[in-house]
């Protein structure tokens, strides 16, 4: 037995839970040929728990601030937050603009705030060279988009921009921790106040992503809050999670007393 595109495709459902892009799978396979061979399918199991194969088949596109409607309903729920220390993860945050962005938000609410905000973000990825570039802190000029401009003076003070590269102040890292992680198996840590997870689900198969939302479910707090992407929100249903609507915004709330 030979690797193909359909065992790859199968070992990505198997492994993250998720689609394959016909494009992305032949450009595996090449790579593949060309630095292994294919006649041992054992490599699969490799090129996955590595890493490599992340790479390759998982979507990396971010930028800062991005959907701005959910940031906004963020800067609302801050005060809430005010007696405790509050813990965020940003699962699947690809390079990091999302978890730098939820670091900005409180650092800048923190700047007026009768009693700064406490907090800490985890943040992961299954792609080891995305966490990598997260941890640098540096993009290029395309992750300061038009979507989300209302929030760019928040970054002002936190980024320093140069002709072709946008480098984060390292000072917010000290609240973040990114690593790696495959949301297929249980969170590393829990007791969640908020977990953004948004823009990824659409990638998984329906029959992982009852085990995403578990898993997500199981890390939040009682009452703890799971931001999805716009487009997603619909289409996850999960029974201890609770969907509900502030000020156009779609979220979950974990119900109370489940585990």
């Amino acid at each position: 037995m030979t690797i193909t595109a359909e065992t790859i495709s199968q070992a990505a459902e198997d492994w993250f839970g998720i689609k394959t892009d016909p494009g992305d799978l032949e450009k595996m396979l090449l790579w593949l040929e060309e630095i292994y061979g294919l006649e041992d399918p054992a490599i699969l199991d490799k090129v996955f728990l590595s890493g490599e194969a992340a790479s390759f088949l998982t979507v990396s596109e971010t930028y800062f601030f991005r959907e701005p409607l959910h940031f906004s309903f963020f800067w609302e729920l801050l005060p809430d937050y005010k007696d405790s220390h509050i813990r965020i993860c940003s699962a699947a945050v690809a390079s990091g603009c999302e978890a730098y962005s939820i670091a900005m938000i409180i650092e800048a609410y923190n700047q007026h705030a009768e009693k700064p905000l406490a907090y800490h973000i985890d943040a992961f990825d299954i792609n080891p060279r995305v966490i990598e570039t997260a941890c640098q802190g540096i993009y290029s000029p395309r992750t300061m988009r038009e979507d989300g401009s209302i929030f760019h003076y928040m970054a002002e003070p936190y980024v320093k921009r140069l002709e072709d590269r946008i480098i984060v102040d390292k000072v917010l890292g000290g609240n973040i921790s990114f690593f790696v992680h495959n949301l297929m198996q249980k969170l590393p840590s829990d007791g969640y106040d908020l977990i953004f997870f948004r823009n990824a689900f659409i990638y998984f198969t329906p029959g992982s992503r009852e085990r995403i939302l578990s898993n997500l479910s199981s890390a939040l707090k009682e009452n703890g809050i799971l931001i999805m992407g716009v487009s997603e929100t619909a289409g996850a249903r999960y029974p201890k999670l609770n969907a509900k609507n502030r000020d156009d915004v779609f979220y979950f709330q974990k119900i109370k007393n489940m585990v």
